[in-house]
């Protein structure tokens, strides 16, 4: 049976830890009606993981016995960046959960010339993050970061990354592989619905990104965005 698995930052240098985060302590107590001698997981994104068992509740606390701690590293080779346009209603976080599931380093939420939302609720977006990393076996919990302009972050990218931004009409992008393979830092940039304008892409070009295509198909920001940091992480 798989175990559950909780972020915090925990000290795992003792026999015992003492669990005290309300969420955490709610979600085994009331969702998952955990009970004592129980076994769970404790990762405390230092790549630790620490298997223990609930020994009492108490006090509105959780006392847990360290049974033992492993130092393990799950993490992708490369940092992959994802810098994503704002999106409608539920899709952006939908962006947050599963990217951070396949392997993304951080997010940044980025507003374009066609981007219509430009507010997004952080606290909401971190639980979900934390959330897909619990539940995905990371060691790590990926970086949202503060929202930017497209066109400030374009001139401030180190151009020695591979920069690739995500257009229908870019190369083929079986003809950027030879470079993802050779690269440990790759910045992924994915447009709002209505895609990107002709000024920005002329502005990238300026800024020598590479702009390719998944596919002759034309994919929803949320879908691309999963599939470019897919292939970006893995080949």
């Amino acid at each position: 049976m798989r175990l559950h698995r909780f972020f915090y930052d925990f000290d795992l240098t003792k026999n015992k830890v003492l669990i005290q985060d309300k969420e955490i302590i709610h979600q085994i107590k009331k969702v998952l009606r955990l009970k004592v001698d129980k076994e769970i997981f404790l990762f405390n994104n230092k790549n630790q993981e620490a298997l223990v068992k609930i020994k009492n509740f108490d006090n509105g606390m959780i006392l847990a016995e360290i049974l033992n701690v492993y130092e393990i590293n799950r993490e992708p080779q490369k940092e992959v960046n994802l810098y994503v346009a704002i999106l409608k209603k539920e899709n952006f976080e939908i962006v947050c959960q599963k990217t951070t599931e396949i392997g993304v380093s951080n997010i940044i939420p980025i507003i374009t010339e066609y981007t219509v939302k430009l507010n997004l609720k952080y606290e909401r977006l971190e639980r979900i993050i934390k959330e897909a990393a619990e539940q995905s076996g990371r060691t790590k919990i990926p970086n949202i970061l503060k929202i930017e302009k497209f066109n400030e972050v374009v001139s401030k990218v180190n151009q020695n990354d591979l920069n690739l931004l995500f257009d229908p009409q870019g190369q083929n992008f079986k003809e950027v592989l030879q470079f993802i393979s050779t690269h440990n830092k790759i910045n992924v940039f994915i447009g709002p619905e209505g895609g990107w304008s002709e000024n920005e892409i002329v502005l990238t070009k300026q800024n020598n990104f590479k702009i390719v295509s998944i596919s002759s198909l034309t994919f929803r920001a949320e879908t691309a965005a999963q599939i470019a940091v897919f292939l970006s992480v893995y080949f």
